[in-house]
């Protein structure tokens, strides 16, 4: 076994230069602010061809580093459970006593950890490794009244049940705390915050200047829409020019099929869910200034991504269209339908839940002017969600256990991301493995894919998974599907996963 180096040598070390130059107390070492969004399409920021405005990240995008083939595990809680143990979901036990979680590791080499928003994972924040938490443990939350989707309010702050006060936004709320805990930190120490806005999660709801900023600009569909990210990505450099757009998926109805009223209320819940993913870019610019302000913005890495594509559910509650109920007021409850999740998947098949590109596939920014030396660059290597345990670590100093708590703990599946911030080819995965409920699966070996045990692509050639070729390449697909049996079994503990 590799022998530990104590804390303070680790330290020593990073403030010779290996992290960079200067936080308070002589600890080099960069803060860490990972923001994730929850249920947001691959073509729905500024800077990925989209028509919402998202200024600030926009300008964090043009000034790191924008990952173009990042993925996550297309649902919310496997998303995170994966992420925050740095295994493969199905591997992680019930209770959780086989990982060890990000801020649990970084705070063995003297990292503060501080978390805002969406838990809805195993154990609570303040049980695995979080000094400071404001937010809720549920799947979903009323954006104004905090009611949660068992009914019930299951927020809380540092472990006390925390009472919805009445002027309450979930977005701005968080955005509140994480400022308060930015500026209450120990400044003697570098911190990790996670930051997980519930934006633009069902119920669609969003302040009426929000909404409006935007009605207007949906009235000519989902097709329509589509086309345009489409060319916006091209111009962009985002997608390669010869990128063919997926076909719509079959039970896409034509805009011209609705009624006015009907192409009324779709485009009233579009404006709401662009309205939410501009709030949420509004609150960053208050991150952002606060980061400025505390001086410690150059030395801060910021990661910002989706956890899944965009959502296909419509629960959209019948009493809101029969009352009227407008997306400002906290009684209403819309959701968007599956043809507005085609669009905001653009340029890729399906949605959230599936593990094909549309499900899995989120543009993953990164911003560290202090770090990244190749700033204003896309990088289009395939990344994953396991990769941000190994990229801390590595920031942070920290080794990898193999025991915590007195409990084994399981192999850590990721490959840091720290050689690209310098512009460097990181090792490739020898695989990833995607699975949803035993239903929804993938293999990625390379430039193949294997999707649900029964389609084969290129992904080098055909991202936007537009042609099957396993009748094509029937020993390819014979072997993929015959690795993928193998994997399964050695992964899958067959636990069951949360629907929301």
């Amino acid at each position: 076994m590799k022998k530990r180096l104590p804390p303070f040598i680790v330290i020593l070390l990073l403030c010779c230069g290996i992290c960079g130059t200067g936080l308070s107390g002589g600890d080099s070492r960069p803060n860490i602010l990972l923001i994730m969004v929850d249920d947001m399409g691959y073509s729905d920021m500024g800077f990925m061809g989209s028509e919402i405005e998202t200024p600030h990240l926009d300008r964090l995008a043009s000034d790191g580093i924008l990952f173009t083939n990042f993925t996550n595990c297309s649902k919310c809680e496997t998303t995170r459970t994966t992420m925050m143990s740095g295994r493969y979901h199905v591997e992680v036990t019930k209770q959780a006593d086989n990982v060890i979680t990000i801020p649990e590791v970084l705070n063995t080499v003297g990292y503060q950890s501080l978390m805002v928003g969406k838990w809805h994972i195993f154990n609570t924040p303040w049980e695995r490794g979080f000094e400071r938490y404001m937010g809720f443990l549920e799947g979903a939350t009323n954006h104004f009244t905090g009611l949660g989707s068992s009914g019930k309010f299951s927020y809380y702050e540092d472990g006390k049940p925390w009472d919805i006060p009445e002027d309450f936004y979930t977005t701005d709320t968080f955005t509140d705390y994480g400022i308060r805990y930015i500026r209450e930190r120990d400044k003697e120490k570098p911190f990790f915050m996670y930051l997980a806005y519930n934006a633009p999660h069902y119920p669609l709801q969003a302040p009426r200047e929000d909404v409006m900023k935007y009605m207007g600009k949906y009235s000519d569909g989902w097709e329509a829409l589509r086309e345009r990210r489409f060319a916006g990505m091209k111009r962009r450099g985002i997608i390669p020019q010869d990128t063919v757009l997926s076909a719509p998926e079959p039970d896409v109805r034509p805009w011209e099929a609705l009624s006015k009223a009907e192409q009324a209320d779709m485009e009233l819940r579009m404006a709401t869910y662009a309205g939410m993913i501009d709030r949420v870019d509004q609150q960053v610019g208050r991150l952002i200034a606060t980061l400025k302000k505390e001086g410690i913005f150059d030395n801060t890495l910021i990661l910002f991504l989706s956890d899944n594509g965009g959502c296909p559910f419509d629960r959209t509650e019948p009493e809101t269209l029969e009352q009227g109920f407008k997306p400002w007021d906290g009684r209403s409850y819309y959701c968007y339908t599956h043809e507005w999740a085609n669009a905001c998947n653009t340029p890729f098949r399906k949605y959230k839940q599936n593990q094909n590109e549309g499900g899995i596939s989120t543009p993953l920014l990164a911003h560290w002017p202090k770090g990244i030396t190749v700033p204003g660059t896309f990088n289009g290597q395939r990344g994953h969600l396991v990769d941000f345990h190994a990229t801390f670590r590595e920031l942070a100093g920290a080794e990898y256990p193999e025991t915590f708590k007195g409990n084994k703990i399981g192999p850590a599946r990721g490959i840091s991301l720290v050689p690209a911030f310098s512009g460097k080819q990181r090792k490739e995965h020898p695989y990833l493995y995607q699975n949803f409920n035993n239903k929804y699966t993938a293999l990625v070996k390379g430039e193949w894919k294997l999707v649900d045990e029964q389609y084969l692509y290129n992904l080098e050639k055909d991202r936007t998974e537009s042609n099957d070729l396993k009748e094509v390449y029937p020993e390819k697909f014979r072997a993929m599907l015959a690795e993928w049996k193998q994997l399964d079994a050695e992964l899958n503990l067959k636990s069951k996963n949360s629907n929301n």
